[in-house]
């Protein structure tokens, strides 16, 4: 018998539909994956050639580790200002260094994932569920980055910082949510 849990919605497809089914029920972790895609983007090619292999594989460590943890990590607040932040980044069409950019997706990739990991730590199909977790990152990264190969023309640049500020409002929709009802 699996134990109930409110972070694993159940779709009917097992553990490992459940999990890719939680990256687009979780608007933080979509956010962020959104994001970084959206960063990646506007610092040029050798980030968006990396991204969508590290990220997920950095996800699924920090789930994998997240599982191990004795009791559930509440870090919703930090993570909805650090999607801000990222939003932000894009908004105001910030570009980094490769190394800047992937060392910054590893860690906040592993920082969401471990979250993520605590939250499902007890459930007997936790490691499937991050595996399918993993794997919807990596088909939402590939297909977000695509099209968004440099060079951008002009109406490009501009509607990824448009996105970079909708990821911002909805973080601070989130925060505001966040303190007005504590978790």
């Amino acid at each position: 018998m699996s134990l109930p849990l409110a972070h694993l919605t159940a779709t009917g497809l097992g553990p490992w539909g459940d999990g890719m089914a939680r990256l687009f029920l979780e608007p933080s972790d979509l956010l962020l994956v959104l994001s970084l895609g959206l960063l990646a983007a506007q610092s040029g090619r050798p980030g968006l050639d990396r991204l969508p292999l590290l990220l997920p594989v950095a996800w699924l460590a920090g789930g994998l580790i997240g599982l191990c943890l004795p009791s559930e990590l509440l870090l919703a607040l930090p993570s909805a200002a650090l999607v801000g932040a990222i939003g932000l980044l894009v908004a105001l069409g910030v570009r980094l260094r490769p190394l800047v950019l992937l060392s910054l997706a590893t860690a906040l990739a592993l920082v969401f994932s471990l979250v993520a990991g605590s939250a499902l730590a007890g459930h007997p199909g936790a490691p499937a569920a991050l595996l399918g977790e993993a794997v919807a990152i990596a088909v939402l990264i590939t297909l977000l980055l695509l099209p968004l190969e440099p060079p951008h023309p002009r109406w490009l640049a501009i509607g990824l910082r448009v996105g970079g500020s909708w990821i911002t409002a909805s973080s601070l929709l989130m925060l505001g949510w966040l303190v007005r009802h504590p978790q």
